[in-house]
């Protein structure tokens, strides 16, 4: 299943013709997804940082500082979150602060609470991705394909 929201960031981010798409992999390591992307055409998969810190706002604060120097120093052209760890949220504010394209993934335990709703996290890179895919490297690979497409403007009536 896949579920796009456009939110104009998929216009501003578009590599250009002929040039690799630098994605960037977040969180829970699926080897299958990993997979997907090193095989996809066209695709240039991005390293992520590993960070450290006492405690989780620190551990917070020095994901946000690595993502922003990756995504700049990389030229990241999409980013893909798969969970809703601190560096994966980190990696989500900082992709939506730099106009670059979020795809999560879904986790398979949907990370929720013993109530069943989705804990803050989820919440905020739910709100914050311009898509939702399956765990499926289908879904991957249309969302990675259609987003280097052209955007078709409504026609006006």
């Amino acid at each position: 299943m896949v579920h796009f929201f456009h939110s104009g960031r998929l216009d501003a981010a578009r590599p250009g013709k002929g040039s690799a798409v630098r994605v960037a992999l977040v969180g829970d390591q699926r080897p299958a997804v990993r997979a997907g992307l090193e095989a996809a055409e066209g695709v240039d998969l991005v390293g992520s940082p590993e960070t450290e810190g006492d405690g989780e706002i620190p551990r917070l604060a020095a994901s946000l500082r690595a993502f922003e120097s990756l995504f700049e120093g990389q030229r990241v052209d999409r980013l893909v979150v798969v969970g809703s760890s601190d560096p994966s949220l980190a990696a989500v504010l900082v992709a939506t602060k730099m106009l670059v394209p979020v795809a999560a993934l879904e986790s398979p335990d949907g990370d929720r609470d013993e109530a069943g709703a989705p804990r803050m996290n989820a919440r905020l890179i739910e709100h914050l991705a311009d898509a939702a895919l399956a765990d499926d490297e289908a879904a991957l690979a249309a969302w990675l394909r259609d987003s280097q497409q052209p955007s078709q403007a409504p026609a006006e009536h």
